[in-house]
């Protein structure tokens, strides 16, 4: 029986979790929307392909465009990355590496299920205009126009202190200019709150 190394498990993972990706991030755009929303009304989530390789924690000389593209179409090689980055030892590059490929397979399901936000989000070296988590995972964007996913952490990384419900959840197709589908909440109950 062979033993995969942890180089190879990193590859197979971040390459079979690049079509979950592609299919929640790049064929659709988001909007997230809290009554409880400090710095913004709402924020709009329209990723891109390069985005990608920030989510798996590795560093690699090939352009996140490239990247991407060869994790979904499953030519990403062990030669594509590793684990050298500047002022890190690659013990802990190796740790943050673990944590993101257990968490991307989950990215799947992220804004189908129940959402905690929290806006100004700092983790580390990290600051997002938003961070979202479903308690299993937690995804950072940045920006608000267009916000693009930036770090993914495993499990609930939300200041609790800072942290509001995701009330409504909205989605439309890539390109389009209206979001058509409630993915979550109840635009009947929020504009019940908003005539009272």
């Amino acid at each position: 029986m062979d033993i995969m190394s942890f180089k190879q498990r990193v590859c197979k993972t971040i390459t079979s979790c690049a079509a979950d990706y592609n299919s929640v991030f790049l064929d659709f755009d988001y909007l997230v929307y809290s009554s409880k929303f400090v710095m913004h009304p709402y924020y709009t989530i329209s990723a891109k392909p390069g985005n990608y390789k920030h989510l798996t924690g590795v560093n690699s000389a090939i352009t996140p465009y490239v990247f991407f593209e060869k994790c979904l179409n499953g030519t990403l090689t062990e030669i594509d990355f590793d684990f050298i980055k500047p002022h890190e030892s690659e013990a802990f590059v190796k740790g943050v590496v673990r944590n993101k490929i257990t968490a991307l397979p989950l990215i799947s399901n992220i804004f189908t299920q129940k959402l905690i936000a929290e806006e100004n989000y700092i983790r580390g070296k990290v600051n997002c205009s938003l961070a979202t988590t479903d308690t299993k995972i937690t995804i950072g964007f940045e920006d608000r126009i267009n916000a693009r996913p930036k770090t993914l952490l495993k499990g609930n990384e939300i200041n609790k202190a800072q942290s509001v419900n995701v009330e409504l959840v909205l989605r439309r197709n890539r390109g389009s200019d209206r979001f058509d589908t409630i993915i979550q909440g109840d635009i009947e109950k929020l504009l019940v709150k908003f005539k009272n």
